[in-house]
């Protein structure tokens, strides 16, 4: 005689068939791409300069590179242990990547830290901005933080819906008196980490065998009496 598959024994297989494809599914996450990731502790062989301009990753005017030999210590007052940037050097200063990079259609993580300037003054800010190439401003926001603040972790994600080339971008706002905010340890990258390609073997092998054990339960079940 014919009899039905009992409730719970759907429900056992449909929880069993979500956990199988969960977890395979875990395993075709995409991590972000790091396109740049700069601390600053290379430059100029480690040694600090006024009105630095000789960065490897950006472009700069009216900086300073704080590290052993020039202001250091206003790295470590912050709660830094390597090289920073004093961000007016002797006026409000920029920093603007070298580089243009190619973004695709997605989200785009800018990271850094940020510090008062460690020496009494107020009124200062700083303003990051992702700018392609064309000029189109796709992100910008303005930072601001008390002279005695220690090193901040900003993070911030935008999500881009067509392909561009773009700099990442930092300027300096406020009184022009040679003692800026500090900024340090700068990350840029590219990806949401979502699912992004079907899952390889030896996952699919995996959804397969979850798949069999489900089917096989339907079948004992269905050669048992209720």
């Amino acid at each position: 005689m014919r009899t039905k598959t009992h409730p719970l024994t759907r429900r056992a297989i449909s929880a069993l068939l979500a956990a199988c494809l969960g977890g395979v599914l875990t395993l075709a996450r995409a991590e972000p791409t790091v396109l740049l990731a700069d601390s600053f502790d290379a430059e100029h062989g480690g040694v600090g300069s006024a009105e630095y301009s000789g960065f490897a990753n950006f472009s700069a005017a009216n900086v300073d590179l704080l590290a052993p030999g020039y202001f250091y210590n206003l790295c470590q007052a912050a709660g830094g242990t390597s090289s920073c940037i004093d961000m007016e050097g002797i006026g409000n200063g920029t920093l603007t990547t070298l580089t243009a990079y190619d973004l695709a259609p997605g989200d785009v993580t800018m990271q850094f830290d940020l510090a008062g300037d460690q020496r009494g003054r107020s009124g200062n800010s700083v303003t990051a901005s992702l700018v392609s190439i064309f000029g189109e401003v796709l992100f910008s926001e303005t930072f601001a933080l008390a002279s005695d603040a220690a090193f901040t972790t900003f993070s911030r994600t935008i999500s881009l819906g067509t392909e561009t080339q773009a700099r990442l971008r930092f300027q300096s706002n406020g009184p022009a008196d040679s003692m800026g905010m500090l900024l340090d340890n700068v990350v840029l990258s590219a990806g949401s980490g979502v699912i992004t390609a079907p899952v390889p073997e030896p996952s699919t092998w995996a959804l397969l065998v979850c798949g069999l054990v489900a089917v096989g339960t339907v079948v004992r079940r269905r050669g048992a009496p209720e």
